[in-house]
């Protein structure tokens, strides 16, 4: 029997998929719970030593003559002072000692609440990982605790071994407490992590799992362009594998067996993904700004995910992470590779993608002509990626700037990036500077207003080569904040939220010397872009061109709802396609009961 208390189910369920089975238990209260379920449960040996100051070192006596980790368990307060001694010793003596410190309502820290004190991070000195878990109360603080749980956990014998500290408040009731009345302990998601040196038979399971799986989804987010022997192993890999790799611009990925997703997720709902169901989803690189990652949450329940990164950190966008795997994408695609020599791909998913991407390229986008009605941050940039030269280094600000650009076509070989690592407003242009400088490319920026003011001194940068062209797009104020709330929601949006202003970059611009233009409408812009992507500069440039926040949005928002209506239901009739086309006898009756506009939408997908 066992506790009901999630946050300490959560930790009984791991503590068994990862096998630490030694418990050493100290009096109390808090704890009640933990000690409640390991001691009713044959899987744990459990020892009990009262003071505290002795368990954690007869801890460190089991773990050494056992070599594996040994957890130790206490109540709140100077209970877990008691522990400091044998933490410190076992972190100077490289002692996997997992201490679990139960504690009270995070609320009522320092109102005088009984036994209280703060427990977070108290061991920050002597520990490899300290954390500390929620209250878990909704399905969100299940994923989270889950996750923090397994860090922990995998934190103990990782880059060698140390103590761990998992705190967990409870704020219930004694009787509450007390209560081990659970017939069963969920089966919580544990998280693996598998090193470059682990043992082949590891490596040899994932190959495993991925023969298995129907469709394998590899996510890549942002990054430098790969070298030649990372792009040869993706190719090779997902040929031996039914495996798609889902890029967008910032990816800089081009390689056989890629689809730009931008789009393809912009067009398509949940709904639609849950249809193509992807199995596993392997996801690489830096962060990344498609709605994918929404999407692929919200079929969390259909997948599970790994993720490849060189620093074995757990990093689980998606929510259904269960292995991270310790190693460089090159080591992993390649030893992959190797392990299927005869592995084919059949092509589903990678059809499935490319139906959704052509009904969008090829039909919907074209139907859209508002946009050459006036000069927008869309028209703009749509605008710009045409003239955009193949080889060339592009920067893109924060929000808009990365996401309007990544809509259209851009020439082979444009290198893509933008610091979505925190998606602060500040620095673009710096950092666009400093890639500019190092190199002869052509290089754009596209800078929204309260970035390009925000970060305006890097103007006065004497290491600027004439190589550069910055399109700044003045909209008198920040238009995200219109995207997400606007002036129905917050009448005084303006004031402070959005920074509504006035200003306009000409003075300062070319008193440091930059050559400047600029346009007001869509004629103006048409003309002006052909003088601001000229060679024949002699120095940087900005062009600045004004327009309307609300129009600038709206026209993002009318797209979005051009391009997802029709495109769902073509994706859907595309999988019904597949699946009638595979089931023997099904396509003679399929065809007489399907109606009238579901066919003609599948016999424009299947052409």
């Amino acid at each position: 029997m066992y506790t009901k208390i999630l946050n300490v189910q959560i930790i009984v369920s791991l503590l068994k998929q990862h096998g630490i089975k030694h418990l050493v238990l100290s009096a109390g209260t808090r704890h009640v719970p933990l000690a409640h379920s390991v001691e009713n449960d044959d899987f744990f040996k459990c020892y009990s030593v009262v003071d505290e100051r002795s368990a954690a070192y007869f801890a460190i006596g089991l773990s050494k003559e056992l070599n594996e980790p040994v957890a130790i368990a206490c109540t709140s307060s100077t209970a877990t002072c008691n522990y400091v001694p044998g933490i410190a010793e076992a972190y100077f003596q490289h002692i996997p000692l997992l201490v679990l410190t139960g504690d009270r309502d995070p609320h009522r820290l320092g109102q005088l609440e009984d036994q209280m004190i703060d427990q977070v991070d108290m061991y920050r000195n002597f520990c490899k990982k300290c954390v500390n878990l929620p209250v878990v109360k909704s399905d969100d603080d299940i994923w989270y605790c889950q996750r923090l749980v397994n860090e922990a956990m995998l934190e103990l014998t990782r880059h060698g071994s140390g103590p761990v500290q998992i705190n967990f408040p409870i704020n219930q009731t004694i009787e509450e407490i007390a209560d081990a009345s659970a017939p069963e302990l969920p089966a919580y998601n544990r998280i693996e992590r598998i090193e470059l040196q682990s043992e082949s038979a590891k490596w040899e399971e994932l190959s495993s799992e991925l023969k298995e799986a129907s469709k394998i989804l590899v996510v890549t987010g942002s990054g430098r362009r790969p070298d030649d022997k990372t792009v040869r192993a993706l190719e090779t890999f997902t040929k031996r594998y039914n495996a798609v790799i889902a890029t967008e611009y910032l990816s800089n990925i081009d390689c056989e067996g890629a689809v730009n997703t931008y789009m393809i997720a912009e067009a398509i709902s949940a709904t639609v993904l849950r249809e193509i169901k992807p199995d596993i989803v392997i996801f690489f690189g830096g962060n990344f700004v498609s709605r994918l990652k929404i999407l692929l949450r919200n079929i969390k329940d259909t997948c599970v995910s790994w993720n490849i990164n060189d620093d074995g950190i757990v990093v689980d966008p998606f929510q259904n992470l269960n292995k991270v795997i310790e190693c460089s994408p090159f080591s992993f695609f390649d030893r992959m590779a190797e392990l299927n020599p005869d592995g084919e791909n059949n092509g589903v998913l990678y059809d499935e993608l490319m139906a959704i991407d052509n009904a969008v390229k090829d039909e919907k986008i074209p139907e859209f002509t508002q946009w050459q009605e006036s000069l927008t941050a869309f028209s703009a940039m749509k605008l710009l990626s045409e003239r955009i030269p193949e080889h060339s280094l592009l920067h893109l600000s924060i929000l808009n700037s990365t996401r309007i650009m990544q809509m259209f076509p851009l020439a082979k070989d444009v290198d893509v990036y933008s610091n979505i690592g925190t998606d602060g407003i500040d620095g673009s242009m710096s950092t666009f500077f400093g890639q500019s400088f190092v190199t002869d490319r052509h290089c754009f920026l596209v800078i929204g207003d309260l970035s390009f003011f925000y970060d305006m001194n890097s103007i006065g940068i004497r290491h600027i080569n004439k190589n550069v062209r910055i399109l700044l797009i003045n909209n008198s104020g920040g238009a995200e904040f219109y995207f997400s709330m606007g002036p129905q929601w917050l009448p005084n949006i303006d004031m402070h939220i959005s920074a509504a202003h006035h200003k306009k970059a000409k003075d300062w611009v070319l008193s440091n010397g930059f050559r400047y233009i600029s346009a007001s409408d869509i004629d103006e812009y048409r003309k002006g872009l052909e003088e601001f992507m000229s060679d024949d500069e002699e120095g940087p440039v900005v062009f600045e061109i004004f327009t309307d926040k609300l129009k600038d949005v709206n026209m993002l928002k009318d797209f979005r709802k051009h391009i997802h209506y029709e495109t769902s239901g073509r994706a859907t009739a595309y999988s019904v396609a597949r699946k009638v086309e595979n089931i023997p006898g099904m396509k003679a009756i399929a065809d007489s009961r399907l109606g009238k506009s579901m066919k003609d939408k599948i016999k424009k997908v299947m052409r």
